[in-house]
């Protein structure tokens, strides 16, 4: 989809007790993993997710299955000018398959990589079956 813009807080966030990434609970909010590699860092992967949906509608992160190769994502940083990204590849990443040390490089040439859930909802398991995955590199 041209054109998309897809516009959140970004908020720091950790590692929930289950040692998986905390997500913001607020819908409109992303975090970014900060014991990872910053945007705009020299070298790793910058991780920000955030949720797809809510309970009655589509969040903010729901856009990113849409955006094409060569999309510009720009991420304003505090104190910093802001980073310009272009969109390398979208795509969606088993949940039973992720492969976090891959994911969460801090090391290896500067990337960003944009997370939310997708696929199919699983009743039984009360989440989506896969992550769309959107890496981007630096311009």
């Amino acid at each position: 989809m041209e054109g998309t813009t897809i516009a959140v807080d970004v908020v720091s966030v950790g590692v929930r007790a289950d040692h998986a990434m905390q997500i913001p609970d607020s819908f409109g909010q992303a975090g970014w993993y900060r014991f990872g590699a910053a945007p705009g860092a020299a070298h790793g992967t910058a991780v920000i997710a955030a949720h797809v949906d809510t309970l009655t509608d589509l969040a903010p992160f729901s856009q990113l299955r849409h955006l094409r190769h060569g999309a510009a994502i720009k991420v304003q940083r505090r104190g910093a000018p802001p980073v310009v990204y272009r969109v390398a590849d979208v795509a969606l990443q088993p949940k039973d398959r992720f492969d976090g040390r891959k994911l969460f490089r801090r090391d290896g040439p500067h990337q960003l990589r944009l997370i939310t859930c997708g696929g199919k909802w699983l009743d039984d398991r009360q989440d989506y079956s896969d992550n769309v995955v959107v890496t981007a590199l630096p311009e």
